[in-house]
């Protein structure tokens, strides 16, 4: 059954586009002739989900199996939902209009821990029990992957099975467990959740692995994912507006903070022939006049400036700039920053993460302040106007001359720019609040408290005010981050607690319009559960709700 979405209903909600379909690039299969249908969800607004490689990624590989369609669905804004609800709509795919719950699989890339209540709301959007136990084999298994999958707990009672790591290999695994249990016409869940939790990789919280740890799935060869065949052009404008490719997968750094890191171990290279050849066939489907090379660390990549070089020689007359969203200061010191300096000029972005350098160095985080003057100055005079600084607040053993430090940077890098042109650099700076999060080398330290948070977010603010013209600072709300680190460190009790705040009518929880604390201390509040518990240091010897998760290498000091 498809849905037919009335003339009047689309132009009763903000940017109908985003439930259309029909985009340049989108496949649409004849569903009736396709033995596994899955429906790909991305627990968020379709600007930003159409924005995540990922999900384009495994859009592509599924799709390209003639026996199995891939079709989307993303979080409705609040407007839609309310037409949906009103007017007893399920929740659709947009390739085909079909509800939701007649797929046989839908995966969830859940990346954030606030948009575990999302995951909720599209559940009960799509007609679809919130709980596995709730669930028989009549509705679609709900799978689930991404970065909250390093630590699946708080949201075991919802989802069927996790897949830990790498999604690219291991889909097509369950796809074809799924496909035998189909042809069988066995109606028996449970049985099928056993069978899929023999898969290396696949957690399923119905089914425990007892004196044993579920092993991260990876992918060896980074180009069987990234040789892509679809690039779906949006109709509106989306957050990453422009072509992507991950040249890189892994990282060679050791950041005590980042559990990245871990997520995406090892580290595995895109060739640069490879990196050219993709660019060029995804540039003639789409005709984007920007292409973003992604990786944890692109200047570790042995091939940058070839790559960098051979993309600016092939798109010169095109009109295309080349971005690198994570690179260290020193590679803009050698032959690419001759290649950025004929490009077209958008901003400049890096990441020391803390003020001073004693503190950098207690993060692991290698960044050397000179190098970074020096390609600041040298970006000055090639007509870059505008850096971007990410720092974070809160960490181990942090000070005041530590926060000093931040304020002192930024001023000193925006007065550089004067001694170029007579003009200061706007510096905009993010500052996040530090979260120990599973899977990394701070995991066991504490959370810093709200209160200490504010203050030394206030403090920051005080030292910024005479300098609003150049310096532009951007502050994680403390609350959203204290819920973060609640939910990312929670063990299976806080099912309970996102059930409850959901009912509450939690929803879009990174949004900072939309987002109410209040729902969630209710929550917790009427749970019996102290949040508290979740943040404060761990012992050697204490337990972690994450350990039965194997990341494939060790955690040392």
């Amino acid at each position: 059954m498809s849905i037919i979405l009335s003339r009047d209903l689309l132009l009763s909600v903000m940017k109908p586009a985003r439930y259309i379909g029909g985009e340049l690039g989108s496949v649409k299969k004849d569903l009736s002739a396709i033995d596994v249908k899955v429906c790909l969800c991305f627990p968020d607004t379709y600007e930003i989900g159409m924005s995540h490689l990922g999900l384009r990624i495994l859009y592509d590989l599924i799709n390209r199996r003639p026996d199995c369609a891939a079709e989307r669905v993303f979080s409705p804004w609040v407007d839609m939902e309310e037409k949906l609800r009103t007017n007893n709509i399920p929740l659709f795919s947009l390739e085909s209009k079909v509800p939701v719950k007649e797929f046989d699989i839908l995966g969830f890339s859940i990346q954030y821990e606030l948009s575990y209540t999302n995951v909720l709301n599209i559940l009960s959007l799509s007609g679809i029990p919130l709980k596995s136990s709730e669930r028989d084999a009549s509705f679609p298994l709900v799978i689930a992957g991404g970065a909250c999958s390093l630590n699946p707990e708080p949201m075991a009672e919802f989802i069927d099975l996790f897949v830990v790591g790498e999604a690219e290999e291991v889909i097509f695994e369950i796809i074809n467990k799924l496909k035998e249990n189909k042809r069988s016409g066995s109606l028996d869940k449970a049985s099928l959740l056993r069978d899929m939790s023999c898969i290396e990789g696949v957690y399923v919280p119905s089914a425990p692995p007892v004196g044993r740890k579920i092993t991260k799935r990876f992918i060896r060869d980074l180009s069987k994912a990234m040789d892509m065949q679809y690039w779906i052009v949006p109709y509106i404008e989306i957050v990453h507006d422009r072509l992507s490719i991950e040249i890189m997968r892994g990282c060679p750094n050791t950041c005590r903070f980042c559990q990245a890191r871990s997520a995406f171990y090892p580290l595995r290279l895109l060739n640069a022939d490879k990196v050219v050849e993709i660019a060029r066939r995804l540039y003639q489907k789409t005709g984007y006049d920007e292409i973003s090379l992604l990786s944890l660390s692109s200047s570790d990549h042995p091939e940058l400036e070839e790559i960098v070089s051979r993309l600016a020689q092939e798109f010169k007359d095109k009109g295309v700039s080349i971005s690198l969203p994570s690179l260290r200061a020193k590679t803009y010191l050698g032959g690419i920053s001759r290649v950025f300096a004929s490009m077209r000029k958008t901003s400049l972005t890096f990441a020391p993460e803390a003020g001073t350098q004693r503190l950098r160095e207690i993060i692991r985080k290698d960044i050397d302040i000179e190098e970074l003057f020096a390609v600041a100055r040298q970006a000055y005079q090639t007509g870059y106007r505008l850096l971007k600084l990410y720092f974070m607040i809160g960490l181990p053993t942090e000070t005041r001359e530590d926060l000093d430090g931040i304020v002192d940077l930024s001023l000193r890098l925006s007065r550089l720019k004067k001694e170029v042109d007579g003009h200061p650099a706007q510096i905009n700076i993010s500052i996040s609040n530090f979260i120990p999060k599973p899977h990394t080398l701070f995991q066991r330290q504490g959370m810093e408290g709200m209160d200490n948070l504010l203050e030394k977010q206030e403090y920051l603010r005080a030292r910024l005010k005479n300098f609003r013209g150049t310096i532009r600072p951007t502050f994680h709300d403390r609350h959203t981050g204290f819920l973060e680190g609640v939910l990312a460190r929670g063990d299976r009790r806080l099912n309970a607690v996102i059930m409850e705040a959901f009912k509450n009518g939690a929803k879009f929880d990174a949004w900072s319009d939309l987002f109410n604390f209040s729902l969630w201390q209710e929550a917790f509040i009427s749970k019996g559960i102290d949040p508290l518990g979740y943040l404060g240091p761990k012992q050697d010897t204490d337990s972690l709700p994450w350990d039965f998760i194997g990341m494939g290498f060790s955690l040392t000091p």
